[in-house]
């Protein structure tokens, strides 16, 4: 990771506070990607006190690959879930559009590992139609929302028929007891912790202020059909905190 280890990030505004431009929302989420990149996955693994392994996990079942299949991760980030669906696949491609994270990406990777990764755009995916098995994401569609349709556009685009979508995502739980604990893990202490880690909080508030905007599981799987999948269905795991969307391009394999 060169000379971005464990340099701090210097503050910026958040991408919600860039008012309703989506152009100036997306260099936000991508200048702040890119200042946490070094510190990402520490901070990921801490925040969900582990769960994000079997959460990925989850993901990577529901997809049902094949050894032949080839799997498009999007706004992969450091490329944790790219390397787990490599792993029961033939090959699997990451895509971010925030430089850092995929230069921490390729340097996690080992020879062999059957991960490549692509800067690339979520609404603007450089590969041909119906090239892939399985299409996933975890944690990023809330950092897409304001060209949201179009990413999801996308994605059915180059998922090949018959091939399966997996996006995991935060959620806001329903039971109240743990809606309330949830709201004050994310809203006070991990922008602290956050601080600690990279120099700025802003991110972490970030953070909770998007959980909070999100839309339903009900509503994101309205989009998901919209955009053209069948199938649909969702998965809330980690007490109701995370939701597990999946579903299909209609034609091909059964």
């Amino acid at each position: 990771m060169g000379d971005v280890v464990g340099q701090k990030m210097a503050p910026g505004i958040a991408p919600d506070q860039m008012g309703g431009d989506g152009g100036a929302f997306s260099g936000a989420v991508r200048r702040m990607f890119n200042g946490i990149a070094p510190r990402y996955d520490t901070f990921n693994h801490w925040a969900s006190l582990g769960l994000d392994y079997g959460w990925r996990r989850a993901t990577v079942r529901s997809l049902h690959l094949g050894p032949d299949d080839e799997v498009l991760d999007v706004a992969t980030g450091t490329g944790d879930l790219a390397f787990a669906t490599a792993a029961v696949a033939r090959q699997t491609i990451g895509c971010d559009f925030a430089e850092e994270m995929i230069r921490c990406a390729r340097h996690k990777g080992r020879p062999g590992d059957g991960a490549r990764f692509h800067v690339a755009r979520a609404e603007q995916l450089p590969y041909a139609d119906n090239s892939f098995q399985g299409v996933t994401s975890a944690f990023a569609m809330r950092n897409v929302k304001p060209m949201l349709a179009d990413v999801l556009a996308d994605a059915f685009r180059v998922t090949a028929p018959g091939g399966r979508v997996a996006i995991l995502d935060f959620s806001r739980p329903k039971l109240a007891p743990v809606r309330w604990g949830h709201a004050l893990y994310t809203k006070l202490l991990m922008p602290r912790v956050g601080k600690l880690m990279t120099g700025t909080s802003e991110p972490f508030d970030y953070l909770y202020r998007s959980i909070q905007e999100w839309y339903t599981p009900e509503e994101f799987a309205d989009m998901l059909r919209a955009a053209g999948f069948g199938e649909v269905s969702y998965r809330m795991m980690g007490l109701g905190t995370v939701a597990l969307h999946t579903g299909r391009k209609p034609g091909g394999r059964e």
